[in-house]
């Protein structure tokens, strides 16, 4: 949805990070928790063109894409900034800044830098090869705790 023109008005994101940046293709924190029968993610589509969601289970995997009817006049480049790590009490907290640049014609010539959430919750594994800070005066509900 990020990618899109579409405006994200609700969004379940995950409480913990479970698994280090091995492969990782998209920034962290874009994801969106999804379980049966709750409100997980809604969007509004405030423009004029027809947008439809596809689905499929391949293997273990579903797969969804968002396509359009003909061209948008906008793309959008999701990207997250300010990235680190804390050590916090007994446990590792990540957090970063999701931002998005709006690019526009077929050269991509930005138009725009949008902020889109701040991210924090905590780390279920070791972070390697980077830098930790160490927190103490923070609050626990600050740093996004269980």
């Amino acid at each position: 949805m990020l990618h899109s023109p579409l405006t994200v008005t609700e969004r379940s994101e995950h409480s913990v990070d479970p698994f280090p940046d091995d492969g990782r293709v998209v920034p962290w924190g874009v994801g969106c928790s999804i379980v049966c029968n709750y409100v997980d993610l809604q969007v509004r589509n405030d423009t004029e063109a027809t947008f439809q969601l596809r689905f499929a289970v391949r293997d273990s995997h579903l797969r969804g894409r968002l396509v359009v009817e003909g061209d948008l006049p906008m793309s959008y480049e999701v990207y997250a900034a300010d990235e680190h790590f804390y050590w916090y009490g007994d446990a590792f907290f990540r957090a970063n800044e999701l931002r998005r640049r709006v690019l526009q014609g077929s050269e991509g010539q930005c138009i725009g830098d949008e902020f889109i959430r701040s991210n924090c919750a905590r780390v279920k594994y070791v972070p390697q090869g980077v830098d930790i800070q160490e927190i103490s005066v923070r609050s626990q509900g600050e740093l996004g705790a269980d």
